[in-house]
């Protein structure tokens, strides 16, 4: 997504923006166990809005990345039982929308990799204990710096029919 040639010069801007709030998003959730909806419903509407004048890729594309990360998380809430919560999915619907597909696989790869490592060292050292839940943003936060700069040549890269 970085890689926009002739691209409005406004795009990086709007893009450090999100980066701004997912970075508040993950220590909100982490101080609080959860994901305020006042902060994620505008910022959802943003994104829509920035699908549809985003230069690098058909608007489909992120709508698709929106809409695939924000099921995906949904069904683990409800195959979990609550150890994930739905603040969580529409996080990740948000974070779809800015990566986009196929970019946005490696997004929740790098998340999942990042919240998994995080809970055995949390839970190895104490600080966690292991049936309690663990905030979820950061590791998808992580997961979205990752998917933005190298999400989609490493998903042509892995993928290269699903692009």
């Amino acid at each position: 997504m970085l890689q926009i040639v002739g691209g409005p010069d406004w795009y990086p801007v709007v893009l450090a923006l999100f980066g701004v709030l997912l970075a508040w998003l993950a220590q909100y959730d982490v101080r609080h166990r959860r994901i305020p909806n006042a902060a994620l419903y505008p910022a959802i509407a943003a994104a829509l809005a920035l699908a549809l004048a985003e230069p690098a890729a058909p608007w489909w594309s992120y709508a698709g990345g929106g809409l695939f990360a924000g099921a995906l998380i949904v069904a683990l809430e409800l195959a979990s039982r609550g150890g994930i919560g739905y603040g969580d999915a529409k996080l990740a619907a948000l974070i779809g929308l800015l990566l986009g597909w196929p970019a946005v696989l490696v997004g929740l790869f790098v998340a999942f990799a990042v919240g998994a490592a995080a809970g055995l060292a949390l839970v190895a050292g104490g600080r966690l204990a292991r049936a309690e839940p663990m905030p979820f943003a950061p590791a998808l936060a992580a997961g979205a710096l990752a998917g933005l700069l190298v999400g989609q040549p490493v998903a042509r890269f892995l993928w290269p029919g699903l692009t």
